[in-house]
């Protein structure tokens, strides 16, 4: 069965063109973390108190842009209608670097159409925000968990795509819960076992274990994923890299010629 693979950070064509749980017992940590984050939703990180701050840093134009749209929202008739237009505002808040913003309109957006698709966009959408330097540590926690919940809806409608899972542990590696700071890492590593036609899951590893230094494991993942999907691109160059930190040069030129690279 094919497998749609992307990775998390992947996100801007798909919010602009709108865009692990098996075999785990993660219910309690997530309900805990989700219940937090609709609490901290209605107390300080709602569209209103979040649009007021950021306008501020904003251009007359960009300013001018986002009331046409906010107008047209609040006339809109047909809920058709109304989703072209929050999309268009997830869109617009995302190329203004707003990654909250953008999320959540994006939730609007799901909350209404309730598909993979919608779902998946809200993830990534507020999963975008976890590297940014803009944010407080608070509201990455409030990214990471709304993130969480919006992947959970995805997995829910479509149980089989593995994306939703890997996307949902990238979100504990990216910013862990207090306690539990292996728990990304203990889902991919399920999902290897529950997925073990999927190069995704251990092609993750590899990444993970190149940025910690740990190259030898991170060998063993590379050559894991190639022998699942020999001609994708991004491990044939992962797996560039990590020849070349190893000394393993004739490897790594091999790779590097096939990854495109000019040597």
């Amino acid at each position: 069965m094919k497998q749609k693979e992307q990775a998390l950070y992947i996100v801007g064509a798909l919010i602009l063109l709108a865009v692990l749980y098996l075999a785990f017992d993660t219910k309690p940590s997530t309900q805990k973390a989700l219940e937090k984050s609709r609490a901290l939703t209605t107390r300080e990180f709602d569209i209103p108190m979040l649009r007021t701050e950021a306008v501020k840093r904003l251009k007359e134009d960009q300013t001018e842009y986002l009331e046409t749209l906010e107008a047209q929202l609040r006339h809109s008739g047909q809920d058709s209608m109304k989703r072209n237009i929050l999309k268009q505002l997830s869109g617009y808040w995302f190329s203004l670097q707003q990654p909250l913003l953008a999320g959540l309109y994006a939730r609007e957006v799901a909350d209404l159409e309730n598909t993979p698709e919608s779902w998946s966009i809200s993830g990534t959408t507020f999963a975008s925000g976890l590297r940014s330097s803009s944010l407080e540590e608070k509201q990455k926690r409030f990214a990471r968990d709304q993130a969480l919940e919006s992947f959970e809806h995805a997995i829910s409608l479509e149980p089989d795509v593995i994306d939703h899972r890997i996307n949902q542990a990238l979100c504990y590696i990216e910013v862990p819960l207090d306690g539990e700071p292996m728990k990304g890492i203990q889902m991919l590593a399920g999902l290897v076992q529950n997925y073990p036609e999927s190069p995704a899951p251990v092609y993750h590893l590899a990444r993970l274990a190149v940025q910690t230094g740990q190259y030898d494991r991170a060998k063993t993942r590379i050559e894991q994923a190639l022998a699942l999907a020999p001609d994708d691109t991004r491990i044939i160059c992962l797996a560039a890299d990590i020849y070349t930190a190893l000394g393993q040069m004739e490897e790594a030129s091999r790779m590097s010629a096939r990854c495109g690279r000019n040597e």
